[in-house]
C-alpha cells in the first residue's frame, strides 16, 4: 500500500513534500523538485498541514495568473487584479471560508492557518506572505503572541503587514493588538470594502521592499502587562435574533454560494460546538467553555447572530473579570446553549429563503 502511495505522489501534479518534526524533507515527488528550482517563489502558492508527529505535508501549486490579452485591455489600474500571496489565519473554517472567498475575488492567492504555530512554522519554512490576517483569539497559540514571535524573526518577514482581527469591539482591544506589533486592527464581522482597502494600503508601504532598511527588526513596544479595564455590558439582549442587514452585506461581500456554503459550515461547526459546551458544563470544565463561547461570540457575529454574539460577549467578559462570579458564568453559558438552536434555525430559514429566491423558474 504505502509503495503504491508513494508511485502516486510522485506522479502528481501539484508539489508535495513531507517535512519531519526538526524541518528535514524526507519525501519531495518530482513536481516539488521542478517547481522550486524553475519557478519563481512568489509565483507559488503553498498550503500546509501539520502532522500529530510534529512534521508537516507541504503541497505546491503555480499561482494563477491573469491572462496577458486582459491585462493590455484594462485601462484603470484600481481595477487590476491583485497578485499577492495573503495567510489568513483563525480557527474557525467558516470565518476562514467567508475572507478567502473575498480576497479570491480580488485577485488574491490564499493561504490558510488555523492557529498561530502553523503560521509560524508557514514562515520558517520559507513560505512568503504578502500579508497576513490574524485573528487574535486562537486555540495553542493566539494571534497576538504570535504577531510577536514573527516581529523577532530575522529577515524582511519580520516586516510582514499583520492585520488584527477581533471580535472584539472596544478600543482598549485596538491598542492591545497596535502594542503587539500588528499594523492594523479590523472588528468582525468583516466589512469588505474596509478590509480591502486597508490591505491594499499597507501592502503598498510594505518597508523594506525597495527602502534599503536593514533587515533587523525592531521590537514593538509595549506596555507593561497591565491589565486595561473593560466596561460590562449589560445582560439584557437589545439586538434582534438575526441581523438580516448583517447578512445582506455577507452575500454581497461574498457571493451566493459562497455565503450559503459559509452559513452551511457554520451552522455544522456551531452545533458540534454546542455538544461540547453542553458536555464541559457538566463536567465543570469551565476553560472548555470560555474557549468555545469565545469562537462562539466571533462566529455568531459574522452570520448576523446579534442576540448570540451579544450573549456570548457578556458571558466571555465575565470570564474576564479577576474573580469571576462562577454561578453566574454557569447560568450564561447555558443560556448560550438554551438560544443558539433558536438562532441557528433562524438563520437556517433565511439561508433557504435566498436559495428559493435565486434559485430559476421553470
Amino acid at each position: 500500500m504505502e509503495t503504491k502511495i508513494i508511485d502516486s505522489l510522485k506522479q502528481a501534479q501539484a508539489g508535495i513534500a513531507l517535512f519531519d518534526a526538526d524541518e528535514q524533507i524526507v519525501f519531495a515527488n518530482p513536481a516539488w523538485e521542478q517547481l522550486i528550482s524553475g519557478v519563481s517563489e512568489e509565483d507559488l502558492i503553498f498550503n500546509e498541514t501539520e502532522l500529530p508527529d510534529g512534521g508537516m505535508i507541504s503541497v505546491c501549486f503555480v499561482k494563477p495568473q491573469t491572462p496577458q490579452a486582459k491585462q493590455h485591455d484594462l485601462g484603470d489600474s484600481a481595477n487590476t487584479p491583485k497578485t499577492g500571496t495573503v495567510i489568513i489565519a483563525d480557527d474557525s473554517e467558516s470565518n476562514r471560508m467567508v475572507a478567502r472567498r473575498i480576497l479570491q475575488a480580488e485577485g488574491y492567492g490564499i493561504v490558510e492557518a488555523s492557529n498561530g504555530q502553523t503560521v509560524l512554522n508557514m514562515l520558517k519554512r520559507g513560505v512568503t506572505a504578502d500579508l497576513i490576517l490574524m485573528d487574535v483569539e486562537m486555540p495553542d497559540m493566539d494571534g497576538l503572541h504570535t504577531t510577536r514571535r514573527i516581529r523577532h524573526m530575522n529577515g524582511p518577514v519580520s516586516r510582514t503587514p499583520i492585520i488584527a482581527l477581533s471580535a472584539h469591539q472596544s478600543r482598549d482591544w485596538n491598542i492591545i493588538a497596535r502594542q503587539s506589533g500588528v499594523d492594523d486592527f479590523i472588528n468582525k464581522p468583516i466589512q469588505r470594502q474596509k478590509l480591502i482597502d486597508t490591505m491594499e494600503e499597507l501592502i503598498t508601504r510594505r518597508p523594506g521592499v525597495s527602502d534599503g532598511a536593514p533587515d533587523t527588526p525592531t521590537a514593538p513596544k509595549r506596555r507593561k502587562s497591565a491589565r486595561i479595564g473593560r466596561p460590562h455590558r449589560p445582560e439584557s439582549l437589545t439586538g434582534p435574533v438575526l441581523d438580516v442587514r448583517i447578512l445582506e452585506q455577507l452575500y454581497t461581500d461574498a457571493g451566493d454560494e459562497g455565503a450559503g456554503c459559509g452559513i452551511e459550515i457554520f451552522i455544522n461547526e456551531t452545533e458540534t460546538r454546542l455538544v461540547k459546551i453542553d458536555k464541559a458544563l457538566s463536567e465543570d470544565d469551565l476553560t472548555t467553555v470560555r474557549n468555545e463561547v469565545h469562537a462562539l461570540k466571533s462566529t455568531s457575529g459574522t452570520f448576523g447572530l446579534r442576540q448570540l454574539s451579544e450573549l456570548c460577549e457578556t458571558t466571555q467578559t465575565v470570564f474576564e473579570d479577576n474573580n469571576p462570579d462562577e454561578n453566574r458564568l454557569l447560568s450564561l453559558s447555558r443560556q448560550v446553549v438554551q438560544l443558539a438552536p433558536t438562532a441557528l434555525t433562524a438563520l437556517n430559514l433565511y439561508r433557504r429563503s435566498r436559495d428559493i429566491g435565486s434559485a430559476p423558474h421553470a
